[in-house]
């Protein structure tokens, strides 16, 4: 057992320590109201009783006497003695008050903590549905409540996402490979019925969208752990390399496609933005209609750079569009509900690990304008190459 740990274990309760804290405070203030007392009542006052003690046949008329048991006060020393005993007897009456009360308010100020304790006990043991919700008047273990109550909805929320994306995935890489082992397997049943140069670019493509779904994934999980170098980059390059790399894809869909990036430099990593530069015009290209156009541009302004994807389309409503930044989630249209589900996903994923914001809107006559705002490099880092 370590030190820590041994500490721990000897170390007495919070309530305890309250209990402590509380009797000893009330203690203290006793202790020095006593002293103060007898200091004043030694000093202060002049006294006109003998120095000296009378005989018991002596006493005055007047003077008080205790009765059995108790001793005549007499001189001044007799009357702070029997002042020092009385207020010790009071004080120690009042110190046991003081530790009981304080450990019965010790207990009521603490009962919120055993009820947050507690739930987080039961949440620790996998019913993330359980919540505090602690009522009464605001302070701050309800405030405290709160907090871990919102947590817990994150982390629910979070895990419901994280379980239905891995299901998702599952099915998304599960997919092209029980397509590819039912084509091999029809094909070896019948040989002769199948020829390698009809069959080959089958499995090709097949095992391509196996490949574009593992890097997708790859490229979010990236993404999500955030930028650990940052370096700046042209972005306006990236852009040219994007819209080379789509063009041919463009043109086969007969999608006219059209590029203005201006320059402008960020701070971040040049593969992810590269991902999500493509995932924008891939995804400009891919729902879109036969002679429709793909515009991309990329502007500065204010201190953040822009990058703007519009093209021409279905007709989308802003509920759809929300649904498009999910994970998996195709639009089907007249379009059909090509790619991996992933592009718009990704697209705000880099977009928010490289600090900025992604965003969509519907276009009044049809298609998507999607909107991805980013900081811009800082001042030194425009005199740098770029990264890459």
């Amino acid at each position: 057992m370590s030190v820590s740990a041994a500490l721990r274990r000897t170390r007495p309760s919070i309530r305890v320590r309250l209990t402590l804290l509380l009797g000893g405070a009330v203690l203290a203030c006793g202790v020095l109201l006593l002293v103060t007392v007898y200091a004043l009542m030694r000093y202060l006052p002049d006294y006109a009783a003998p120095s000296t003690p009378l005989a018991p046949n002596a006493i005055p008329p007047g003077a008080l006497v205790r009765p059995a048991m108790r001793s005549s006060i007499a001189t001044r020393d007799d009357f702070l003695g029997v002042l020092l005993q009385v207020s010790g007897l009071a004080l120690a009456g009042l110190a046991l008050v003081a530790f009981v009360l304080g450990w019965i308010i010790a207990g009521r100020i603490l009962a919120p903590v055993h009820r947050i304790t507690s739930t987080a006990r039961t949440v620790a043991g996998d019913n993330l549905h359980e919540r505090i919700q602690l009522g009464g008047r605001r302070d701050e273990f309800t405030e405290l409540a709160d907090t871990i109550d919102t947590m817990l909805d994150r982390l629910h929320d979070s895990f419901e996402a994280q379980q239905r994306f891995a299901a998702n995935a599952s099915h998304e890489l599960r997919t092209p490979l029980a397509t590819t082992r039912t084509m091999l397997q029809v094909a070896l049943a019948h040989p002769d019925d199948h020829e390698l140069a009809v069959l080959g670019p089958k499995l090709l493509a097949t095992n391509d969208r196996s490949i574009t779904t593992v890097e997708s994934l790859l490229a979010l999980s990236r993404a999500d752990h955030g930028i650990t170098d940052p370096r700046p980059v042209d972005l306006a390059a990236v852009a040219e390399g994007a819209l080379e790399q789509v063009r041919a894809e463009a043109a086969a869909a007969g999608v006219e496609v059209r590029g203005e990036p201006h320059p402008a430099r960020v701070d971040g990593d040049r593969d992810l933005l590269h991902h999500l530069v493509l995932n924008l015009l891939q995804n400009a290209v891919r729902h879109n209609h036969r002679g429709g156009g793909a515009r991309l541009s990329v502007e500065v302004a204010d201190g953040s750079v822009t990058i703007t994807a519009t093209n021409t389309g279905d007709d989308l409503t802003a509920a759809d569009t929300g649904e498009l930044f999910e994970a998996f989630r195709r639009h089907r249209g007249r379009t059909g509900a090509r790619g991996h589900g992933l592009g718009l996903t990704l697209v705000r994923a880099i977009a928010r690990s490289h600090g900025g914001t992604a965003g969509a809107a519907p276009n009044p006559g049809g298609g998507l304008t999607v909107t991805v705002r980013l900081p811009e490099a800082a001042g030194p880092a425009r005199d740098r190459s770029s990264a890459g």
